[in-house]
């Protein structure tokens, strides 16, 4: 991430380490699938901002293989931390952690075949999503890929519709705007791609249905409970209040019979000209 871009809403080290780790995994198969768009082979340069603990270092190590080298990039000291020792356990040798911005980190312009983000940008206001862009765009090698991925809320829905959803879904929101992004980041990456003078811009769009045995049934209920903090503070709900509509979401979403549509997850990706 680059300076003034975000302050992060969530708390909980040990659990927010989880959440992240979880959410990695289950984000495999997309940003698998888009690694395959792109071609990233053996010998790439490869940087993946705001990677948070792993992000998709492990996949890249993979495809670039000991001739090629992979960037890890955040900002957050936590994170970095985090990133370092799941990087350590997982004997990544090809990948390297960087603390900090990612032009304030002595990353060389121009210098990476690859430069990625998955979920950075949803949690950065509009108006600093084309400095991020812009400086993703400057460390991409003329010919090179930058790549961004995020959710956008739009499809995401219970049915039957409940209460508990929509209170704590808005509290949530709230507390998001509070302290930037607005949830629906995911529409606008092809156009921010675009204006920052990427060519050859593609886009994909994910969706699913979330079974009861899926994790991502349940995430949502992770991520209230990490902003618990944040929500109370914003004032529209009491800590009894929230409790008490989590216990009902939570039996909610655990009935077989409520149909769960995930937010969109959406890739956009293209060329630096040049």
């Amino acid at each position: 991430m680059t300076t003034k871009s975000a302050v992060y809403v969530f708390g909980g080290e040990r659990d927010e380490l989880e959440r992240l780790l979880g959410q990695a995994e289950d984000l495999k198969p997309e940003s698998s699938w888009l690694l395959d768009q792109i071609g990233v082979d053996r010998g790439w340069r490869a940087a993946d901002i705001g990677c948070g603990p792993i992000g998709i270092l492990d996949m890249l190590s993979e495809r670039v293989g000991p001739e090629g080298a992979v960037v890890g990039v955040e900002r957050e000291p936590r994170f970095a931390a985090m990133a370092r020792a799941e990087v350590g356990q997982r004997s990544l040798r090809n990948v390297s952690i960087v603390e900090g911005d990612m032009l304030a980190a002595g990353l060389e312009e121009g210098s990476f075949d690859l430069v990625h983000e998955r979920l950075v940008l949803i949690n950065v206001p509009q108006s600093n999503q084309h400095s991020i862009v812009a400086a993703m765009l400057r460390l991409t090698r003329p010919g090179g890929i930058l790549a961004v991925e995020s959710w956008d809320r739009a499809s995401h829905v219970c049915y039957p519709e409940h209460p508990a959803w929509r209170i704590l879904n808005d509290a949530y929101r709230e507390a998001v705007r509070a302290t930037n992004g607005d949830g629906t980041s995911g529409r606008t990456l092809p156009w921010l791609l675009r204006s920052a003078g990427v060519t050859d811009v593609r886009t994909k769009v994910h969706v699913r249905a979330v079974e009861v045995s899926d994790r991502r049934r349940t995430h949502r209920l992770g991520i209230l409970d990490v902003a618990k903090a944040k929500i109370l503070a914003a004032g529209r709900l009491s800590e009894t209040e929230f409790d008490a509509h989590r216990t009902s979401l939570a039996e909610h979403l655990a009935d077989p019979d409520t149909l769960l549509i995930d937010q969109l997850f959406v890739q956009a990706w293209g060329v630096r000209p040049g």
